[in-house]
């Protein structure tokens, strides 16, 4: 799936769901430092191409984190492998991973985890809520790895307000 060997990702509409299925390997991360973040870049047009995994490594595994639809987000940990190619459903795109290839996530590199929250999101007068994505509090900063419509947003400021709702995993 998304280009990726053997990659069959379970998609979560629903926060209480990763929760369930990952909280165990979640609550590990919080203490340890973010040591690489890799994505998938478009070497053609010299981007990111943000419909592929975010990986974020620790001493101890990693977090694969990618939003599919405009309502799912999948949620997987060690289960991709960097070292193997990607082929986008036999296109002709040049894809490779990179580390640290993104400027504005190099801030978290060396950054110890203290807080790890689903969250969620609400339209304005809407009544519910659907999954954003996940985020990551680190030492001097903060960001999150969130659903833009079918791609991966990345956000570093989080977002506050009647239309937010943050479930903490663990914070130290």
């Amino acid at each position: 799936m998304l280009g990726i060997k053997n990659y069959n990702p379970k998609m979560y509409t629903n926060p209480s769901n990763i929760i369930g299925d990952h909280r165990t390997k979640l609550e590990t991360l919080i203490g340890k430092n973010v040591k690489e973040i890799w994505v998938v870049w478009a070497q053609d047009e010299d981007e990111w191409f943000n419909d592929c995994p975010v990986i974020i490594c620790f001493e101890n595994g990693q977090l694969e984190l990618c939003a599919y639809k405009t309502n799912e987000y999948a949620v997987t940990i060690d289960k991709i492998l960097v070292s193997q190619g990607l082929s986008w459903y036999g296109s002709d795109l040049k894809l490779n991973w990179e580390k640290n290839k993104l400027e504005e996530l190099n801030f978290a590199i060396g950054k110890e985890v203290i807080g790890i929250e689903m969250i969620e999101r609400r339209e304005t007068n809407a009544s519910d809520y659907y999954l954003a994505g996940i985020g990551l509090h680190v030492k001097d900063g903060y960001f999150a790895i969130c659903n833009g419509f079918d791609e991966n947003l990345i956000i570093k400021k989080r977002e506050e307000g009647p239309n937010f709702k943050h479930t903490i995993i663990w914070e130290t």
